[in-house]
């Protein structure tokens, strides 16, 4: 027997080669890969991994794969992000280049929900990468804002600050959106597409006529509210039965941020049945953002939407337009009936293959394809 010790997430980039490009050895690549994950449940502290096999195996078999993978490694780091400066001017500057329209106070709203998960993959020092890892419990995170920069692109380093990421966050389920055109790549990560939607950009004038028109289901007894004079405790039960799991720190920012709506809709029993939440972008000239847009029906969907849209045309300086990521099929009906303009297409996919606890009919609008 022979032992050899690397990083890592060097160890987990080479076993993703050696599994795509050795089909016809996949039990050898599965046994190898058992190595890790028996390591990480022993609940062992390391910074390294010894892996012992047979001369044979690593000398013929893997060290190919150690051997290219070492020769861009070299300079490679992964590092936590810590200030919400660092936050902003990396995670955040990179969304707005990407053209993802990020919200003007998304730099604190992360840190508040995920102050572990947020990191930056350096080559020499130098930000090449970011990453952040949303950890809601032990068995589910969710994956965003990953992005490597153009010139870095095919080379690997993409999968490598990945691994490393979850080497350090450590969950057990991972979900996240991807654009449709790079759901194959993720599939070699073992991840899976549940709901094809993506992104739809609204005239607010036009979609505003639209619920006009069409009018909302006047059966449907309810009045919408400002969320700051709802029950607090309510409406984060309301978001934690819908969303699947409890989130306070995150709402606790998110809702109160400077220039945000926040509307809550109630039933004539005082129970919450739908709220949603615009946020004004990084850049200015993009508008808003919508999410979530949570809601027991559509009709109760479009009431809260049509009080929203109200709002955001009584101010000094309307906004033209307004985004929203929807994923379910009735959410996209819905998004269609206000004419809304599909801007990409987007897929969410899990890697355990099934989907986390949540009440997903009730998801009209996606939370941020960045913090799910």
């Amino acid at each position: 027997m022979v032992k050899f010790q690397f990083e890592l997430h060097v160890y987990r980039l080479v076993i993703a080669n050696m599994r795509v490009n050795n089909a016809k050895r996949v039990d050898e690549v599965r046994r190898l890969d058992k190595n890790i994950d028996k390591a990480l449940l022993s609940g062992v502290s390391f910074k390294t991994l010894q892996l012992r096999t047979s001369k044979t195996a690593m000398g013929l078999f893997m060290r190919p794969y150690i051997e290219g993978v070492s020769s861009f490694m070299e300079g490679f780091r992964i590092r936590k992000l810590v200030t919400e400066s660092e936050v902003e001017s990396i995670v955040i500057k990179a969304q707005a280049e990407e053209n993802w329209r990020p919200g003007l106070k998304d730099a604190e709203c992360f840190l508040a929900c995920s102050p572990s998960g947020i990191f930056v993959g350096e080559v020499n020092e130098k930000p090449i990468g970011c990453i952040l890892i949303t950890k809601y419990s032990e068995d589910f995170g969710y994956v965003g804002s990953y992005i490597v920069w153009k010139e870095f692109r095919g080379k690997g380093y993409g999968f490598a600050m990945y691994s490393a990421a979850l080497d350090r966050v450590k969950v057990k389920t991972t979900a996240g959106c991807a654009l449709l055109e790079r759901e194959k790549m993720y599939h070699k990560i073992g991840a899976r597409g549940h709901f094809y939607g993506g992104r739809y950009d609204f005239h607010i004038p036009t979609s505003m006529s639209c619920l006009s028109e069409t009018s909302t289901d006047e059966s449907v007894s309810m009045n919408v509210q400002c969320f700051n004079k709802v029950n607090k405790e309510a409406l984060f039960a309301y978001d934690s039965h819908v969303f699947g799991l409890p989130r306070h720190a995150f709402l606790n920012k998110w809702l109160y941020v400077s220039g945000s709506h926040s509307l809550v809709a109630i039933d004539d029993d005082g129970a919450v049945v739908g709220y949603v939440t615009a946020r004004p972008t990084y850049v200015k000239e993009d508008g808003y953002r919508i999410g979530p847009l949570f809601a027991d029906s559509s009709s109760i969907a479009e009431k809260l939407l049509k009080a929203l849209f109200e709002i955001l045309l009584q101010q000094e300086e309307a906004p033209p337009t307004i985004c929203m990521d929807s994923f379910t099929e009735e959410a996209q009906v819905l998004a269609r009936k206000l004419q809304g303009r599909k801007l990409v297409e987007m897929v969410y996919m899990t890697t355990s293959g099934t989907l986390p606890s949540g009440y997903f009919d009730k998801w009209f609008g996606h939370t941020s394809v960045e913090m799910g």
